[in-house]
């Protein structure tokens, strides 16, 4: 059922439109601060005990749910975590952010490039057109983790709760980026948490729908796959899987000129790294239906 899950949320994705518009998480971040206000200031509070009360609460009754959901019909509990994963991907839709700087750029309009790349990267951007042309390319290699396959990695490993646990902790540690109180603190040590095994797994996937020597070439050593940086890892590895398709492809075109094929050729990689955790899943499923 997880599989047919992930199936059904990529189909959402690309063929429902409007979708990116509904996930709105203002009221998730009313409740974070409602309930930090109403917590007790005991002495032995900390970040960490608040983290755990305040997102104890919503994964219980999201396991609730699809606990008694489950007991009634599987067909609902089916469908409540189709419904979970596609609130839980994006929240914007990555193909669609990526194709309107492409736009931008094709169109020499590189203040609307550099605002659309706000919207892709997630903070202001301002930056020259070739500087600005790998932000992009990079941010994309990036947030296809956050954006999708670190929402599948754990929805397949804890259902609902795995999907929702994985976005919440993105959305904390992006809310508190600035802040260096002990609740920011341990919002940010969830995330890595929660982002390292679905890094070294994307990685792998760049690697295998991509350039897998030229991958490893951009390592500093095997130790890289559990000690390098998340974020860092998979900016690196899917660089070197595209760098036999931008040698292919390189131009004669000025110094100044935006590497638009770059960019395309980062989306494709992206594309086909999803094709890859999909037969993977699939092939996992048939073996424990078969076993």
């Amino acid at each position: 059922m997880s599989f047919l899950s992930v199936i059904f949320a990529l189909l959402a994705e690309s063929y429902i439109s409007g979708i990116a518009e509904m996930r709105r998480f203002g009221a998730f971040y009313r409740y974070v601060a409602w309930s930090r206000s109403k917590l007790p200031d005991f002495s032995f509070q900390n970040g960490t005990v608040s983290l755990i009360i305040i997102l104890g609460g919503v994964l219980f009754s999201v396991w609730l749910v699809s606990a008694m959901l489950g007991n009634v019909l599987g067909l609902f509990s089916f469908i409540f975590g189709v419904v979970v994963l596609v609130f839980t991907l994006g929240p914007r839709d990555l193909d669609d952010d990526a194709q309107k700087v492409i736009g931008a750029f094709e169109n020499q309009d590189y203040e609307a490039a550099n605002f659309y790349a706000s919207e892709l990267v997630g903070q202001p951007v301002s930056e020259p057109p070739m500087q600005l042309a790998q932000t992009v390319k990079e941010h994309i290699l990036l947030q296809a983790n956050i954006r999708m396959l670190g929402v599948f990695f754990w929805f397949m490993l804890l259902g609902p709760v795995g999907a929702v646990l994985f976005r919440l902790s993105y959305l904390l540690k992006e809310h508190n980026v600035n802040k260096t109180d002990d609740f920011s603190d341990a919002s940010r040590d969830l995330y890595r948490i929660m982002a390292w095994l679905p890094a070294r797994i994307c990685v792998l996937s760049y690697a295998v729908a991509g350039n897998f020597v030229d991958t490893m070439s951009y390592w500093h050593g095997v130790s890289d796959l559990w000690l390098r940086e998340s974020e860092e890892f998979i900016v690196v590895s899917g660089v070197g899987a595209l760098r036999h398709e931008n040698r292919a492809e390189k131009t004669d075109l000025d110094d100044g000129e935006p590497d638009i094929n770059g960019i395309q050729n980062a989306l494709s990689l992206v594309k086909r790294a999803v094709i890859v955790w999909v037969v993977l899943l699939g092939i996992l499923t048939v073996t424990g239906w078969l076993f």
